[in-house]
């Protein structure tokens, strides 16, 4: 409802009652500009204490909720009709002390996240991270989490052309880098000034959105002709910063994750996918990677082998195409580290071929060692890599 009709009910309350009003916002209210709506909401109230501390928002209830839950074939719904039918216990729990959380839309044109401030209510087609991190935001607004999106996301529309952020394979599943030292804090405060530049850009122009905003940033970079509002904005210094902070952050990112900052988003997809099959290994042994440590791990009984969720992602990827030659495979894989430009794991060398037989990963193992001895590799700890040669 609109603030006016909220304020109009609450004159009926109690003096000193707490309020049951909520700022509420959707994907509408992100991607344009926020309606200023309310809504009621009544979690953890008994029936008879919203009738006698708010008689007028309860009669507001009873006459256009109350007849509707009624005919709902679930009993919960009947029976506490005065509150949400889904009230998101865990989530409110996970948001719990947080002065903002993360959302972004389940469907969007562009693909963004942003912090929203901890007393909103969001719509249910909003995707909600409890959390207040910077570093969070960062790598979920990099072009590394795009391209897994891009990948794993759901399709509906015509002809499925409609991405859909699913939380169980975008963000479920999705390995976060390792967030500490240097490279953490470079990510929070790039994402931090993401976040204020677009909030301070969509106050000063009224008639600009969010999806405006990234729709000119994607014409910027295409080179095609902006509109004279969009060029008015672009000239006050606004665009061509946003796209130059998120260049930063994916660089940020990828450094977080020890890669180089141009592998193509195949690439990305297929690092990541060896990632997360790392990670669910490291996790069948207990060791698990919380991005919130304080909440989480008094959350999580560890029992046993604990189970992994059961993701549909892409299998790691199977490269037939490259020969399986002893001479040829020792050339492809010199030129597979040398344009990488950093270690790589046997796996992910292995996985460049048909890795999941193991006659194919004994064979890359001999020619590894094989390279080794001819110093044209060499091996660290993170991984084998090829030294670059000085001419003479």
């Amino acid at each position: 409802m609109t603030a006016e009709k909220a304020l109009a009910l609450s004159a009926g309350s109690e003096p000193g009652a707490p309020s049951p009003f909520l700022d509420y916002r959707n994907g509408r209210d992100l991607a344009d500009h926020s309606r200023g709506l309310k809504v009621i909401d009544f979690f953890g109230w008994e029936e008879g204490e919203v009738r006698r501390q708010h008689p007028l928002i309860y009669q507001h209830l009873l006459e256009t909720v109350k007849p509707e839950r009624d005919r709902n074939n679930r009993a919960t719904y009947r029976d506490n009709w005065w509150i949400f039918g889904e009230p998101r216990r865990e989530l409110r729990a996970a948001a719990q002390g947080l002065d903002r959380y993360i959302v972004t839309i389940e469907t969007a044109k562009h693909r963004w996240f942003r912090f929203m401030d901890g007393a909103v209510a969001a719509d249910n087609k909003l995707v909600v991270i409890a959390s207040d991190d910077p570093m969070h935001l960062g790598v979920l607004s990099s072009r590394q989490h795009r391209a897994w999106f891009a990948a794993n996301a759901g399709r509906i529309g015509e002809y499925e052309r409609e991405a859909v952020y699913v939380k169980g394979s975008c963000f479920d599943a999705f390995p976060f880098p390792d967030l500490n030292g240097c490279r953490a804090a470079e990510i929070a405060a790039l994402a931090e000034e993401v976040d204020e530049l677009r909030a301070r850009v969509l106050a000063r122009h009224p008639s600009l959105t969010m999806t405006g905003l990234y729709n000119a940033r994607a014409k910027l970079n295409h080179g095609v002709v902006l509109t004279e509002a969009e060029q008015e904005v672009h000239e006050m210094g606004c665009i061509g910063v946003l796209d130059y902070l998120h260049q930063r952050l994916d660089q940020a990112v990828a450094a977080a994750y020890g890669w180089p900052n141009d592998l193509s988003d195949a690439q990305i997809v297929d690092r990541l996918i060896v990632l997360n099959q790392h990670r669910a290994e490291q996790e069948t042994c207990g060791e698990v990677r919380f991005l919130r440590p304080g909440y989480q791990a008094t959350r999580v009984t560890m029992t046993g082998r604990p189970r992994t969720a059961e993701i549909n992602l892409p299998s790691a990827p199977v490269r037939t195409n490259l020969s399986l030659e002893p001479g040829e495979m020792a050339s492809n894989l010199l030129t597979i580290m040398r344009k990488a430009g950093v270690p790589m794991p046997s796996k992910l060398l292995i996985d460049e071929f048909d890795g999941g037989r193991a006659a194919v990963r004994r064979q890359v193992e001999q020619t590894l060692a094989v390279l080794a001895v001819t110093g044209a590799v060499q091996r660290s700890d993170a991984g084998w890599f090829a030294p670059r040669r000085t001419p003479h």
